[in-house]
């Protein structure tokens, strides 16, 4: 009898930590968890857990069962390898989550499969290089050609910023300060000759706008903090900028 009531015991504890979404006495995670949508048997996610870290693979799905994402943990649920697919089947992202946070270099892909940005974080943050590609119509043309490249620093726009024309040639270049564009930005036409100079400060226009044709200076605005200045105010406003020795441009 009492062999009996030992075996039973044990399949009964078999039973109890072989369900899902259990905690254990400390209320950590353990074991296989899993989300249905609502009032849906379909799962939104299923996976292990170990002392409340994800371990192994977690598998998420769109509300008609398709894969929507496959997340591999190491063993200390510090780091994983996350893929992210469209409706379709094809991939939409690639990167690393480290303490569950996207972190180094992630590619992202539009619904044909061709690669449409790759971003740099740090954090969770967007923080270093972001890459934006052009997407050829023809489905055949495999060229990843850069459209735009900007730079991040912890989530906000910081630094270099340059675009292109689908031929590489550049099209326009400029500086973010603060997440606001700062400074001049150059933009080029197609035969690599200056095609207008815009200044900005704090990202309000700010000083001479410039306009060109083949290269040469055919119109020039002047912005003070955003407002464009014209007629008998300008001049009064380059006079007194004069007297005080202040440039317009600053």
């Amino acid at each position: 009898m009492k062999y009996v009531l030992s075996t039973l015991f044990f399949i009964t504890s078999l039973v109890v930590f072989s369900q899902p979404n259990l905690l254990d006495v400390k209320g950590k995670k353990q074991g296989e968890w899993g989300k249905t949508y609502p009032k849906s048997k379909n799962y939104q996610y299923r996976g292990q857990f170990k002392d409340d870290k994800p371990v192994g693979t977690f598998t998420y799905f769109y509300p008609n069962r398709k894969v929507k994402a496959v997340v591999k943990h190491d063993a200390t649920g510090n780091r994983a390898v996350g893929n992210f697919y469209h409706e379709n089947g094809q991939i939409m992202s690639i990167g690393i989550f480290r303490n569950e946070k996207k972190d180094s270099i992630w590619m992202n892909f539009g619904p044909s499969g061709r690669l449409s940005t790759t971003e740099t974080y740090r954090m969770d943050s967007l923080h270093g290089k972001k890459t934006i590609y052009y997407i050829p119509p023809d489905l055949m043309d495999k060229r990843q050609i850069v459209a735009s490249v900007y730079n991040y620093e912890n989530g906000k726009v910081e630094g270099s910023f340059t675009e292109y024309f689908d031929d590489t040639n550049v099209k326009k270049t400029g500086q973010f300060v603060n997440h606001r564009r700062h400074g001049e930005w150059i933009t080029y036409d197609i035969g690599k000759q200056r095609l207008m100079l815009e200044r900005f400060k704090n990202g309000q226009k700010h000083g001479w706008f410039i306009g060109y044709v083949d290269g040469k200076e055919v119109n020039r605005m002047y912005f003070h903090y955003g407002n464009e200045v014209k007629g008998e105010a300008l001049k009064e406003l380059m006079s007194q900028m004069k007297a005080k020795g202040i440039h317009p441009n600053e």
